[in-house]
């Protein structure tokens, strides 16, 4: 095996329920304030409840929503005109920046440990509003980011996982083929099937997300409770 792919979100890092959505009420409030725009608090939470929903219908049916595109969308919604327009999409799409990630336990270990084994790391990534380019700073700042190789961020591809291409988009920075290449993510539907579908062995981190989406596609080749278990499967392959 010379490269093992991981989903961010579930898999990598958390954040507290609901607590993007509340930075992104806050971050939109502040940029309103500061040029004088009034608008209601329940027109707000009524539009980032609509861009949520498009962005899960789309991510659902494969279709790609550009992060920037959503947030265009919500402007429109909350009638914002003028230099207010483009400090409000910034605030929603940067309020990533401002919610503490919770880290998988013992991911530090893991990935030091893998690239001690020779093994090449990327991430490959269905971002919702939070792009990569934020994704590797909030990384970056947990000393993660320098782990990595290769990188399958969704906005920058412009596909979701299970399409091969956003892998594939990792494994060519990363220099490796799909039988010599694992993916570890939680969801059946996207990092389980795409993975498969390539060629990749599989494996479902469940540790954050124990049930995942439990009927909605085949099983991985591997099932890890905790980050310690890849180290240890990745022994016994190369054994």
């Amino acid at each position: 095996m010379k490269a093992v792919t991981f989903d961010f979100w579930n898999t990598i890092a958390t954040v507290p329920p609901g607590a993007m959505t509340e930075a992104r009420k806050r971050g939109i409030a502040a940029a309103l304030r500061s040029h004088d725009v009034e608008v209601e608090a329940e027109l707000l939470i009524e539009g980032l409840g609509q861009v949520g929903l498009e962005w899960e219908r789309a991510w659902a049916a494969g279709r790609h929503l550009p992060p920037h595109e959503a947030a265009a969308a919500l402007v429109r919604h909350l009638g914002i005109e003028g230099a207010a327009r483009e400090m409000v999409a910034e605030a929603f799409l940067g309020a990533g920046r401002e919610v503490p990630l919770e880290l998988a336990p013992g991911i530090h270990e893991c990935l030091a440990g893998l690239r001690e084994r020779g093994i090449r790391l990327g991430i490959v990534c269905d971002v919702g509003f939070s792009g990569g380019e934020l994704l590797r700073g909030l990384l970056d700042a947990e000393g993660l980011l320098g782990h990595f190789d290769g990188w399958g961020f969704s906005d920058e591809v412009g596909y979701y996982k299970p399409s091969p291409r956003i892998f594939e988009a990792a494994l060519g920075a990363l220099g490796a083929q799909p039988a010599e290449a694992m993916h570890v993510g939680d969801l059946r539907r996207t990092d389980v099937a795409g993975a498969i579908a390539l060629g990749m062995r599989s494996a479902r981190y469940r540790g954050m997300n124990p049930e995942g989406d439990e009927e909605d596609g085949a099983e991985a080749e591997f099932v890890l409770g905790a980050h310690a278990e890849l180290l240890e499967l990745v022994d016994r392959l190369a054994a």
